[in-house]
């Protein structure tokens, strides 16, 4: 199965790792250095403000309010992918310290993922909440552009030792031996883009979809095939840019055409039941997987907890 979902915590822990702040090249540090260099890394965590912007365990408005899907038991939370990140930077900071070295990457969990899990039931079937269409279009709350990761490498990379990279190299390894290689495999994501893949072409789900195409029809607006393809143009001509009337109005009325057919209810309860079987076929690496995790979370735990 290919994977084709992306989680926003690696996305953040990928872009962090490129924008290396503190100095470059070999510092040589006495031992009360190094311990700062130890503690900064512990300290900093995301703090309670930080934490109030995170994303709900469940949808809370909209026509996906308190949705879930059987997959998600397995998949690793936001919180969890944060703790795991932080810890792994702790590790690599106090690494790169007994080496001579500074690194000092900014914590994960400062900039709030868009969605609690891979799963993003909020966004699963496109757009669901009317209140969020009117205030961003097809645009998540919160989205911001980020320049391209290579564009990001070459402007930090520059002024770095060899010796500084190969240091980190080291530590980065240390750091996947002690705490545990985050999303190594992600059985449970690559299962639920198959599951929604594949329930597209469910007989119920295609009369939902065709409801709702016409019903959009009718409201003067060119949809795509699916309705995640709604919009399309919208997000990928403004990500974090204000939204167009044009764009809002279009989104509001998406919402009123998967409500009046009931799109969105179809399609999840087609959802359960198709999860519910692909559970079934594939308990054992689930359980194995979800074992390896437990043991991410605890360990990325044990690790932030030390002074």
């Amino acid at each position: 199965m290919t994977k084709k979902w992306i989680h926003p915590a690696v996305l953040a822990a990928s872009f962090s790792a490129l924008i290396l702040t503190g100095a470059c090249g070999t510092q040589h540090t006495s031992d009360d250095q190094q311990t700062s260099e130890t503690q900064r890394g512990a300290q900093a965590l995301p703090g309670a403000q930080d934490r109030a912007e995170w994303p709900s365990p469940q949808v809370e408005s909209g026509l996906a309010t308190g949705m879930r899907l059987p997959l998600q038991d397995y998949m690793l939370a936001y919180p969890d992918e944060v703790d795991i990140e932080n810890a792994k930077d702790k590790t690599k900071t106090a690494c790169m310290a007994r080496k001579g070295f500074t690194f000092s990457p900014p914590p994960s969990g400062t900039t709030p993922a868009l969605s609690y899990d891979s799963m993003n039931m909020e966004r699963r079937y496109g757009v669901t909440d009317a209140r969020t269409a009117q205030s961003y279009g097809y645009q998540a709350p919160g989205a911001v552009e980020e320049p391209a990761d290579d564009t990001v490498a070459e402007e930090n990379a520059e002024g770095r030792s060899d010796a500084w990279f190969d240091a980190l190299d080291v530590c980065a390894s240390e750091a996947n031996k002690k705490i545990g290689i985050l999303y190594e495999t992600d059985i449970a994501a690559d299962l639920a883009a198959e599951s929604l893949e594949n329930t597209a072409s469910n007989l119920k789900v295609q009369a939902a979809i065709s409801n709702w195409q016409g019903c959009m029809s009718r409201e003067k607006y060119q949809t795509g095939p699916t309705p995640q393809h709604a919009g399309e143009s919208f997000a990928q001509s403004s990500t974090g840019a204000q939204p167009s009337t044009e764009e809002t109005q279009m989104a509001v009325a998406d919402v009123g055409c998967k409500q009046s057919s009931n799109l969105v209810s179809v399609w999840h309860k087609t959802e359960i039941a198709y999860q519910t079987k692909q559970i079934s076929d594939h308990k054992a690496e689930l359980d194995a997987e979800e074992a390896r995790n437990a043991e991410l979370i605890a360990n990325a735990r044990a690790v932030l907890a030390q002074n």
